[in-house]
């Protein structure tokens, strides 16, 4: 079981000027760098979302793309979620653009859908001839054919509907690999598509019974098999009152289910558990869940197995390193990775 969060000692250059800085999902214990050994046995993957929103910000989206291709230590990327801001994401011309950039990747791309992919396809974000349902149809058409993932090597996906009684759920994908369980939750932003209108509540019923089974089976999954470690990654921020966050919470939330059972399977599965987040673009790694003290007492500790590591996200073009350690108990690494053409200059 992890601790915290620790700096990695040992300190790289990641652009002329710009010192990158290392964090690691640790205990408290003494810093040290990776070794050669670790890094042959374990592995490594990037994250990524919430980039590319406007046709000024393409040429930022690609140099981060090729950044990607050029780190040939990759076991994949995921993209966790809004290919784009709605005005442009909801129009097939830029589902067919990211799905070619996906499939150009040389590594395997797992990509979980993101509120500007189809929840916010309509006229209350300015984007009309939209309907949002239409949308996620078209979304699950495009993006998730087969069993496997995107990108020129494909990697084997489990999707949820092999069940069939999740049959529409494609996105909702699970893979193992180094001892981890990884998995993706079709849970967008814009409160996960509940309180707008009628049917998209009932869109919402639906897909939260989807992804409450999809999260228990994953746990069962990751128990049965002796996982050492389970990765949940989803587009929205589920935990709008911790700041900065530049959104307000919705009454009542879409994420009040997933939220508690989420904690519930983390204290049970007593191992590190990290749910990757993007959506309010702001890079960050923290542990959300905690509680109030009564008053007058000292509040308990965070879930000390549990972390939340959220992406960049626009104007911010970079992407997220992570190593699997395979002989160190806290599991993972995360690096940020600045990519240098995207850096602007201040005087």
């Amino acid at each position: 079981m992890f601790d915290f969060v620790r700096m990695i000692s040992r300190r790289r250059a990641l652009v002329a000027g710009i010192t990158g800085l290392s964090i690691g999902l640790v205990g408290l214990s003494a810093l040290r760098p990776l070794s050669a050994q670790s890094q042959v046995q374990g592995f490594t993957f990037a994250l990524i979302g919430d980039l590319g929103y406007v046709p000024s910000e393409e040429p930022w989206l690609e140099n981060v793309l090729a950044d990607l291709n050029k780190d040939s230590t990759l076991s994949f990327v995921v993209h966790v979620g809004d290919l784009s801001s709605p005005r442009y994401g909801c129009t097939d011309e830029m589902q067919a653009r990211r799905l070619a950039q996906f499939n150009a990747l040389s590594q395997p791309l797992v990509y979980t859908p993101g509120d500007n992919d189809w929840t916010d396809c309509h006229e209350g974000q300015g984007v009309k001839g939209f309907d949002p349902l239409e949308r996620l149809a078209k979304v699950r058409t495009v993006f998730f054919q087969g069993e496997q993932s995107l990108g020129k090597r494909a990697l084997p996906l489990l999707r949820q509907s092999r069940d069939a009684a999740f049959v529409k759920y494609r996105e909702n994908v699970r893979w193992d690999q180094g001892g981890v369980t990884f998995v993706t939750l079709h849970v967008p932003g814009s409160n996960n598509g509940l309180g707008r209108s009628p049917e998209g509540d009932a869109e919402f019923d639906e897909r939260n019974k989807a992804n409450m089974t999809w999260l228990r089976q994953t746990f069962a999954h990751a128990k049965a098999n002796n996982s050492r470690a389970v990765m949940v990654m989803q587009q929205a921020n589920m935990f709008p009152e911790i700041p900065p966050f530049p959104g307000k919470a919705e009454t009542p939330s879409g994420f009040t289910d997933l939220r508690a059972l989420l904690e519930q399977e983390a204290t049970a599965f007593q191992k590190p558990v990290v749910l990757v987040n993007g959506d309010s673009h702001y890079f960050r790694i923290d542990n959300p869940f905690r509680k109030n003290a009564p008053t007058g007492q000292r509040a308990p500790p965070s879930l000390e197995n549990f972390l939340r590591v959220e992406t960049f996200g626009t104007p911010n073009h970079h992407w997220l390193h992570v190593t699997v350690e395979p002989s160190d108990p806290n599991v993972f690494v995360f690096r940020p990775r600045i990519v240098s053409a995207n850096v602007i200059k201040r005087n």
